[in-house]
């Protein structure tokens, strides 16, 4: 595990004087997150339609952290512009929507996929089902994340070149998250979201509320605003910890889990420096790659034999 103080690194960008108000700082997080999973139980207890709860829960979502990010933005060079905002639409497109609607989608085809279906985790109580359901998915996709930054051989390559689109824009900020290669955004995120969640035999309860946690992580991961989560951060991934990963620095660009940063204080990839941001973000060599708006380039990216991934040989858990 690496905690790094502001004080560690005369490289990082202190945050400094707050850009937003005490309460959007420290309550933004918590209300959303109560907001989220109260929403999902009681549909749950009112037997509501899943689908309708999941797409009203992401729109607002979206409407709430966008409208922040316009007043209280962390960094001003990282706002999203009219052509950044179109360069997503791009993505958004291609993938059919954000990778946030690409994950409640996935959730509810795990809603419908598991109804009827029998596993280890079926007649467990929801507070048991749901963090083991959470911990199974977010294995699996850490792993997945992982190897598509520090694999090697032409599987590493290809799903590094799958994912490389993620990381090609120097900026972080919410609408920018679905800035994927569709095949990183379906085929990867499917086997990782509906495979284990099917196999533990997860009921549509569970994977309800465990499709809202992720969906909501997800979107506030990326959040251009100065939210702090405090000791939270050693247990769910928020931005102060996800926006290192995005970071052109490929010694703190950890941070692999979505989720649930126990996953990466586990394994050794855990960076988090309070009070301080990414001096850049985006790759470490820019010239080697397309621009994020030369939105066919990176199409194509997936398919070029040449391209290594954008990372180091040092391994993760060797940090120092």
């Amino acid at each position: 595990m690496r905690t790094v103080t502001p004080y560690d690194q005369d490289t990082q960008n202190k945050v400094g004087q707050p850009t937003a108000p005490w309460a959007v700082t420290w309550l933004t997080w918590p209300i959303l997150f109560a907001f989220n999973v109260g929403l999902a139980l009681r549909a749950i207890i009112q037997n509501s339609n899943y689908s309708n709860v999941l797409t009203t829960l992401l729109i607002t979502d979206v409407v709430v952290l966008v409208t922040l990010e316009f007043l209280f933005p962390v960094q001003s060079k990282w706002k999203m512009t009219w052509r950044s905002f179109f360069r997503d639409l791009k993505y958004i497109v291609a993938g059919g929507a954000t990778i946030a609607v690409v994950d409640g989608l996935l959730g509810l085809a795990s809603i419908r996929l598991n109804a009827g279906h029998v596993g280890p985790i079926t007649y467990w109580p929801l507070y048991l089902s749901v963090p083991t359901a959470l911990l199974a998915v977010e294995l699996v996709n850490y792993w997945q994340h992982r190897w598509s930054h520090e694999g090697s051989g032409r599987v590493g390559n290809f799903l590094w070149r799958s994912h490389a689109a993620h990381h090609l824009p120097e900026q972080v900020y919410v609408f920018m998250h679905p800035a994927f290669h569709p095949i990183n955004a379906f085929t990867v995120r499917a086997a990782v979201t509906v495979l284990p969640l099917y196999y533990l035999g997860a009921t549509p309860e569970t994977v309800l509320v465990a499709s809202t946690i992720v969906t909501f992580q997800a979107l506030i991961s990326h959040f251009n605003v100065d939210i702090r989560a405090g000791w939270l951060n050693y247990v769910l991934v928020g931005t102060e910890l996800h926006r290192f990963h995005h970071s052109a620095n490929l010694a703190e660009s950890r941070n692999y889990a979505v989720t649930l940063s126990l996953v990466d204080i586990l394994f050794g990839t855990f960076v988090y420096r309070p009070g301080t941001l990414p001096e850049r973000l985006g790759v470490a060599d820019p010239s080697v790659y397309p621009k994020s708006n030369e939105f066919w380039s990176v199409m194509k990216l997936p398919f070029k034999q040449e391209l290594e991934p954008n990372f180091s040989n040092t391994p993760a858990a060797d940090l120092r």
